[in-house]
């Protein structure tokens, strides 16, 4: 799914147009990619917690790179301190809420008149987990905005915006394989 060489060489060339990085969010990432992680460590996270990634960021974290460039400050590195920290929102159980399905089709902002869960009256949802369960945080954009990659649920692969903390919404994305496509030929 991925050439993970040609991946790593556009990034080189990136990071060679971008010495000092300057470029949006490369001071973080440095143009770094973090080394792949085996098949194994991530075959162990899907059984532990019931659900499998999207084939793309699989493929991605085991042949490209398990975090380090990528769009706004970076990709996250797959199972990572920070990674696990990011989640945050899904409470001290993150993981184990990847296998319930997103519950979102389409842009979601935040209602009184409804509800995303059947647990929560309208209005008492207040950046409850029910908004992002079978989503993880991949990436900052910052100010409180990240990048969601959908696990499982019919947006599964999608990269879904999450303005939600900067009282915007949180808007549905390209498939992660064209996501960072994208990202690599804007070069920045």
């Amino acid at each position: 799914m991925w050439d993970g060489d040609e991946v790593r060489e556009r990034v080189r060339m990136m990071a060679a147009a971008d010495p000092e990085c300057r470029g949006f969010g490369a001071r973080r990432h440095q143009w770094v990619l973090a080394p792949p992680v085996s098949e194994a460590v991530v075959a162990r996270f899907e059984q532990e917690h019931g659900f499998e990634f999207p084939a793309s960021y699989r493929s991605f974290v085991t042949t490209v790179g398990s975090g380090g460039a990528g769009p706004a400050y970076g990709l996250y590195e797959f199972g990572s301190k920070r990674w696990g920290d990011w989640q945050g929102d899904l409470g001290k159980d993150w993981a184990d809420l990847l296998a319930v399905p997103f519950p979102h089709t389409a842009r979601f902002e935040p209602s009184d008149e409804r509800s995303v869960c059947a647990e929560h009256a309208p209005g008492e949802e207040d950046f409850s987990p029910c908004w992002f369960t079978g989503s993880l945080v991949i990436a900052e954009i910052g100010c409180g905005s990240f990048y969601r990659l959908v696990v499982t649920g019919q947006g599964r692969g999608q990269v879904w915006t999450d303005d939600l903390g900067c009282g915007h919404a949180l808007s549905p994305g390209p498939d992660f394989r064209d996501w960072y496509t994208q990202w690599l030929a804007q070069g920045r």
